[in-house]
């Protein structure tokens, strides 16, 4: 018989080892009393006597059965051995009858572990498959190894002092919970768990699972707070930490360590407070004993609860069972002076969970002041309240800021490197020909390349490789224009390619420039964005006991709704590019929401998602030609009208050639004839004649 044979083994411990002296009759025993019996004789059956009473007749019963004890003869135990002496037989029915009232209690829980097997019921109370439990699935080869009919046994000492023997596979033989419940609603609860350690499951110790959050009659929730006070392990004490989950608190060792095979007792000392639930005629207190969360089979589970007050509980109940499936069946419940029991008669299964439920008289309890209803609230609500806090704030900065843009606009004007490609881009909003050729005369006037006409071609010339004077990009885009081993550039269709490189360089390099100027007037404001986000999420952490987990796990996430919302808000120029991008970061970005919600409330998720989102649609109004850098525009179009009004003074000497490339740039060549005093270094006709083409 392979099913569950394990089983059995459990259902033997699951009450003190004082019965241990019932032994059960072994196969061999049971089929030699048979043969023995089959061997006898049949006696015949024996009339009655006319004389006997009638069974109905109460007194004549009870006068017959007194005149036969005192005719009766008493024998010794010696004269019973005799061959002599009488020996009856009695019917197979009788003997059974009797056999099933002398058993022992430890016997009836084998006999029902037998017939729970026989019947086809090996499996636990439902099939976790079906249950609907999101905790733990049962896998099949975590019952595989209990299938065997054969298997080795350990002997193990119970915290009780009795010793029984279970099953050599890895598997809690016994748990017992103490709980005290005080009057302030506050739970003290010393957890004991025998284990038997094989190196697997148990490779790194008991890790004892505490679900956080707590569920009213009326669908109200709240997380619980949870205080580790000790944890012992063959009652030396090693230390522990509490760390929090999605949907469960966990106590585990602060540092990693190997729990070598053997059986080993644990010792969990904790707090729970916000587990009783205040109604109008009575508080009630729920405990999930198990935490439905081990993935080890439970031999015996007990729990005994110490009550606040003397008055009896109003009700008491246990559930036994996956959560979608629950039954008070093979269950105990005993209660004493102050004290209530309860107790799983049979064994739990991976992932099925002990629950107690006791309703307890108001007057036994302190109601919460407001002081604690406000701590409790802000533990409860505290991650919104300071994410709605975080992005009014931000909102009313940037709204603050662009007031006082508006008032005080001339105050804005920044003094940064102003070059002729960058005033062509200010004055005209786009990166053109116009300005590409600014540039070349930005290489002129810097002495890196002289303009010539020839007979069919204009061609630039390299005067020198010193190119110190330029940035990066801009010395990319020479090296682009000429060889190291040419100094000459025909401007025509043979080195289109060339100039086109060229062209892409100097367009990235001013688009980059505006950015950092749009940057660098917004610095304060985003930072001052970026910190109020930084502020509100590090609060948030400090709600919750791994606060550094918790903050490092909404800082790396605000930084990825960051990076993508900046992909959304992103042109690309390749659309192959661009939708792939733009569909991956519409899924990153919700994912990145529901990874927050899982240490904040989702609500806060995407408060904080809207206050990264308009950080980005600030930044974005700001660097507008209208917003921050509307001032330099004002700079670029009265720059141009500067070189407009001194035409002709600028025409009389050298500073022509300082100002030709913003000339160029700002439209303005048409005021700027050639005269004597300029021809030296007169390029407007020659750029103009260029970009014709």
């Amino acid at each position: 018989m392979k099913k569950l044979f394990l089983t059995i083994c459990f259902s033997l411990i699951l009450w003190q080892t004082g019965d241990s002296a019932a032994k059960t009759m072994s196969f061999q025993d049971m089929e030699a009393a048979q043969a023995y019996k089959q061997s006898q004789p049949a006696l015949p059956l024996q009339p009655i006597k006319d004389n006997s009473p009638d069974p109905r007749d109460t007194k004549a019963m009870e006068k017959y059965i007194i005149d036969r004890l005192k005719n009766a003869t008493f024998s010794t135990l010696d004269n019973m051995n005799k061959p002599s002496s009488m020996n009856m037989q009695h019917s197979d029915e009788y003997i059974a009858q009797m056999k099933e009232k002398n058993k022992s209690f430890l016997e009836k829980v084998y006999d029902n572990a037998i017939n729970r097997i026989s019947s086809g019921q090996a499996q636990p109370r439902s099939d976790a498959r079906n249950s609907g439990t999101k905790y733990i699935e049962l896998k099949k080869d975590d019952m595989q190894q209990f299938q065997a009919p054969e298997f080795p046994v350990v002997n193990v000492e119970l915290p009780t002092g009795d010793k029984t023997l279970v099953p050599a596979q890895e598997h809690i033989p016994y748990l017992s919970s103490q709980i005290e419940i005080l009057p302030s609603g506050l739970a003290s609860i010393n957890d004991t768990v025998v284990v038997v350690a094989g190196g697997k499951k148990l490779k790194n110790g008991l890790a004892r699972i505490i679900p956080k959050i707590s569920t009213s009659r009326e669908g109200v929730a709240n997380k619980i707070n949870v205080n580790v006070v000790s944890v012992s392990v063959n009652e030396q004490e090693i230390p522990h930490k509490l760390i929090e989950q999605s949907d469960s608190y966990m106590i585990v060792p602060e540092n990693d360590y190997t729990l070598e095979p053997g059986v080993y007792t644990y010792n969990f000392q904790y707090l729970v407070d916000r587990q009783l639930w205040e109604y109008s005629d009575f508080n009630e207190f729920y405990w999930d004993v198990t935490g439905s969360r081990w993935n080890l089979i439970i031999g015996k589970a007990l729990v005994s609860i110490r009550l606040p007050g003397t008055s009896k509980p109003l009700s008491s109940l246990i559930f036994l069972g996956y959560p979608s499936q629950l039954t008070s069946e093979n269950t105990m419940l005993s209660e004493g002076q102050n004290t209530i029991g309860f107790a799983a008669l049979t064994p739990l299964y991976i992932g099925e969970g002990m629950h107690v439920i006791i309703a307890l008289p108001k007057n036994d309890f302190i109601s919460p002041d407001n002081s604690k209803k406000l701590t409790w609230f802000v533990e409860d609500y505290g991650d919104i309240l300071i994410a709605a806090i975080c992005l009014l704030a931000i909102l009313i900065s940037y709204y603050l800021s662009w007031k006082y843009i508006t008032r005080n606009s001339a105050k804005h004007s920044n003094n940064f490197k102003r070059g002729a490609v960058l005033m062509r881009y200010l004055y005209k909003g786009v990166f053109d020909k116009t300005s590409f050729g600014a540039f070349l005369l930005e290489l002129y006037r810097k002495n890196i390349i002289d303009i010539q006409r020839s007979d069919k071609d204009i061609l630039l010339v390299k005067r020198t490789d010193n190119l110190s004077s330029l940035t990066r990009k801009e010395r990319q885009a020479v090296d682009n224009l000429f060889t190291k081993k040419e100094a000459v550039l025909p401007v025509n269709s043979a080195n289109q390619l060339k100039i086109r490189r060229a062209y892409k360089l100097i367009e990235s390099a001013t688009g980059r420039r505006v950015k950092q100027l749009a940057l660098k007037l917004n610095f304060g404001y985003l930072l001052f964005s970026a910190g109020m986000l930084f502020i509100g999420e590090a609060a948030m952490a400090m709600l919750h006991i791994n606060s550094s987990q918790a903050f490092s796990v909404l800082l790396s996430c605000s930084i990825t709704i960051g990076f993508y919302l900046w992909i959304l808000r992103t042109k690309f120029k390749s659309r192959w590019l661009a939708w792939p991008g733009k569909a991956f970061a519409l899924l990153i970005i919700p994912f990145s929401i529901l990874v927050m919600s899982a240490y904040i409330h989702l609500v806060s998720a995407v408060l904080l998602a809207a206050a990264i989102y308009v950080i980005f649609a600030y930044t974005a109004i700001f660097t507008k030609r209208s917003g921050l850098i509307k001032e330099n525009v004002k700079d670029a179009v009265q720059l141009r009208d500067y070189l407009i009004r001194n035409a002709e003074t600028i025409c009389l000497g050298r500073d022509f050639l300082n100002q030709q490339a913003n000339i160029f740039a700002l439209d303005a060549g048409e005021y700027f004839q050639p005269a004597d005093s300029i021809k030296d270094y007169y390029k407007l006709d020659i750029m103009t004649e260029l970009f014709r083409k």
